[in-house]
């Protein structure tokens, strides 16, 4: 049998706006008899067209979200009836990856997890951050580790470091580059190394701690041998 249905209408997609936070109550559905009758695997396959999207979504949407910012997902879909809500969430929340309006709004991720209900943050299973090195984000990260941590269905984490304008690169070196500057006062080279001693004992408490990560990028950060380590220890399956 060959099943053929209209193009959905597509709405602008607005996770904390418009997702809903009830379970629909048993009513009337305006979908045609037929298309409910199908198996779930179907109606699953169905909803990954309708939910899913290559564009990472931005958890809360906020100030600095671009304008030009826009995923199409037909969210709407969550409402029409029980069955399509349970089935649609953990499409919704499992199938796409999520990340911050910026790579400022990065320091505020934890907050942004903590804001969305526990049965919905259990359903992520990927998550991408641009970290910029200018912002305070390393001063909060063991805060965003933490809460990152409570992601036990998580099986990616992808994190970039940026500079200024966005790309990533390893030229945050500027940041720490007085361990390696003759000249620099001693101190601010003692600084420097502890600094970075705690940042590479966050991270790698982060990635140890994700019993379920299967992939993990750490991009542009200033130890490149210690970010590959841990790319390649996951790639691994935590072996050697």
């Amino acid at each position: 049998m060959v099943i053929t249905f209209p193009p959905p209408s597509r709405l602008h997609f607005k996770l904390s706006d418009r997702l809903p936070t009830v379970v629909p109550r048993r009513s009337r559905s305006e979908l045609r008899p037929d298309l409910l009758s199908l198996r779930s695997s179907t109606l699953k396959l169905i909803l990954t067209y309708l939910l899913t999207t290559p564009t990472p979504l931005v958890l809360r949407r906020d100030a600095s979200t671009p304008a030009s910012y826009r995923t199409d997902l037909t969210v709407s879909v969550l409402l029409v009836n029980r069955r399509l809500y349970h089935l649609a969430l953990p499409i919704l929340y499992g199938a796409n990856t999520f990340t911050t309006s910026s790579a400022a709004t990065s320091y505020d991720f934890d907050a942004h997890l903590l804001a969305t209900p526990g049965r919905f943050r259990a359903m992520i299973r990927s998550v991408e951050l641009n970290i910029n090195w200018g912002d305070r984000l390393w001063a909060k990260m063991p805060l965003v580790a933490a809460k990152l941590l409570e992601l036990k269905g998580l099986k990616s984490l992808k994190l970039h470091i940026i500079v200024g304008g966005g790309e990533v690169e390893s030229g945050e070196a500027i940041r720490t580059g007085m361990v390696t500057r003759r000249g620099r006062a001693e101190g601010e080279g003692f600084m420097a190394v502890a600094m970075l001693k705690a940042e590479k004992k966050v991270l790698r408490e982060l990635v140890e701690g994700l019993k379920g990560l299967r992939v993990f990028e750490l991009k542009g950060f200033v130890d490149g041998g210690f970010a590959r380590n841990l790319e390649e220890w996951i790639a691994r399956g935590r072996k050697g």
